[in-house]
């Protein structure tokens, strides 16, 4: 199928698994249908399996989005919960296309979960509620995997075994045009991967990679955590210079602080040096970089902040971020650290989605179905390529992922033909229909009315990701291009809504609230004017205002 084919089909507002091989353009498709969404005014959310697949699609993790978190199972209570989390309940009913990349790596049960959450905030017994769901990825790269100490552990139960996908019967665009290699030699091999007719030639053809020179621009790419480890910091120790080191900050106690240190790349003990590279593990609230960018540390701050040119050509301080849970509207775990990782080599887990020109490839330890495949296919050409070390498993992929892809195959060729009987006006005027139920416009908006209606239900969660980062309301409102009223509205909003907000950097000193908060209750008012007059013009309205919030 091609792109222009998945689009139309797209468009037509069905629930939708658009796969293929790696390269064959699923990350073009889906900025092109998301482009389109935009223009039209019709909400959407983006949203990946993982962190890093997040951020090439510039998105979320569904996890995130859909307030599930790391929960492994949804209770009737659960589904109250997420009720009263009022910005939670407005996202699930205010999208009404809601995008899932690298779907491969979604455990079944949390589609099922989110098929049971969809339904329940929706009042809806359609699947997922009745939003659009576009499913994206492939299931020939890196199955479902469950943390277990410092490595990871196939689960091998895939999204399309789930009770919600057998319901949902999502249509099937199976791209099949090629755009990442470029040279036949390595295209044959991935396809032999995925057919399961890896021959002797194949293996000779990769063995002789191994005499490929290596340089110093290849990243090597490892399956096992402790093989990165042991490069980065073999590379770190040769480096010259003054050895910086960052300590982790934890607050909370016992599993499940346990159980967010593990789910989180940051390192407990950071040490870093001028010239180390590195690799960032988290979104920046101000975008300046995403999970997944690269770089080298240039200097430091006189605070030791470090800074950081990335490959982009921007540089950057970085400071500590947080990562918290939280349970009935309490932080219950949360631990704070620089969100970067040195980056010599990585594992393959975290190369999922890039494209690379050269790369130093270990795959003697391979452990789980996809990742060979997912290691060679970022690649473009077998030039780039020098393999040091090899086993047959790493070629192998689940009979289940192969039986399950010649099922879709098929689909998709069924999809392609009902599609074509229907004309060009024919499409027109259902793609027309799709737009005008889900509260869209047939015509083009300009990008700023575009922006306006995508981020209305955003701007209060941006305001309180960057107090969570420790940003003054100064610091917001120009970063922002607000005024520190409308912050202060935001934060009032936020409270309102019972969403936790950190104000710590933006209160008045613990005095000064002492006697804002006695003067409210003295004067028995919640106006801030006879405040201010109480307290003879001591405090401004802004610090009045802020005093009131916490009340």
């Amino acid at each position: 199928m091609t792109q222009k084919t998945a689009l139309d089909i797209l468009k037509l507002g069905h629930t939708v698994f658009l796969t293929g091989a790696a390269g064959a353009g699923k990350s073009y498709a889906l900025r092109e249908y998301i482009t389109y969404l935009r223009k039209h005014g019709i909400k959407f959310a983006v949203t990946a399996s993982t962190g890093i697949a997040s951020t090439h699609i510039g998105g979320t993790t569904i996890h995130a989005w859909s307030g599930l978190g790391i929960k492994q199972k949804l209770t009737a209570y659960d589904l109250d919960e997420l009720e009263e989390k009022p910005n939670v309940y407005k996202r699930w009913n205010d999208t009404q296309v809601l995008i899932i990349d690298e779907i491969s790596m979604l455990h079944a049960s949390l589609v099922d979960m989110l098929d049971k959450a969809g339904k329940h905030l929706r009042r809806s017994d359609k699947p997922f509620g009745g939003l659009q769901v576009v499913f994206t990825g492939d299931f020939f790269q890196l199955p479902p995997v469950v943390r277990n100490g410092n490595e990871y552990e196939s689960t091998d139960v895939f999204a399309f075994m789930s009770k919600a996908w057998k319901e949902a019967k999502p249509v099937v665009c199976y791209l099949t045009e090629q755009f990442r290699q470029e040279d036949d030699t390595l295209t044959n091999i991935l396809n032999a991967i995925r057919s399961g007719e890896v021959e002797e030639d194949h293996y000779l053809t990769l063995k002789e990679s191994s005499n490929t020179p290596h340089t110093d621009d290849h990243i090597k790419l490892y399956t096992h955590n402790e093989n990165v480890d042991l490069i980065n910091k073999k590379a770190f120790d040769a480096l010259e210079g003054e050895v910086k080191r960052f300590d982790m900050v934890t607050k909370g106690k016992g599993p499940v602080l346990a159980s967010l240190k593990n789910n989180c790349l940051a390192d407990e003990i950071l040490e870093l040096k001028i010239g180390a590279k590195v690799i960032c593990i988290k979104n920046d609230a101000e975008r300046k970089y995403v999970n997944g960018s690269m770089g080298i540390v240039v200097d430091f701050e006189k605070d030791n902040s470090p800074v950081i040119a990335l490959q982009t050509g921007k540089r950057v301080v970085m400071k500590a971020d947080t990562w918290r849970v939280e349970e009935d509207g309490k932080v219950k775990a949360e631990i704070s650290q620089l969100p970067i990782k040195l980056a010599w080599a990585i594992t393959v887990h975290k190369s999922q989605g890039m494209t690379l020109d050269r790369a130093q490839i270990d795959l003697s330890r391979a452990f789980a179905s996809g990742q060979g495949y997912v290691a060679l296919s970022r690649l473009k050409s077998m030039e780039g390529l020098h393999l040091v070390g090899f086993n047959p498993q790493a070629l192998q992929i689940s009979e289940e992922v192969r039986e399950a892809d010649y099922t879709f195959r098929s689909k998709s060729e069924q999809a392609e033909y009902a599609l074509d009987k229907y004309t060009e006006d024919d499409l027109k005027v259902l793609h027309e229909k799709f737009l005008t139920e889900k509260g869209g416009t047939l015509v083009e908006l300009s990008d700023s009315e575009a922006d306006e209606i995508q981020e209305k239900t955003l701007t209060h969660t941006v305001t309180q990701e960057m107090l969570k980062i420790g940003l003054t309301l100064p610091e917001i409102a120009e970063q922002r291009n607000l005024s520190v009223d409308t912050i202060i509205g935001h934060i009032e909003k936020l409270v309102e809504m019972k969403e936790e907000v950190v104000l710590d950097k933006v209160l008045p000193p613990k005095k000064d609230v002492t006697a804002i908060k006695k003067a409210f209750k003295t004067l028995e008012t919640t106006k801030l004017t006879p405040v201010f007059d109480e307290l003879a013009g001591k405090y401004t309205f802004h610090q009045i205002r802020l005093v009131r919030a916490t009340l």
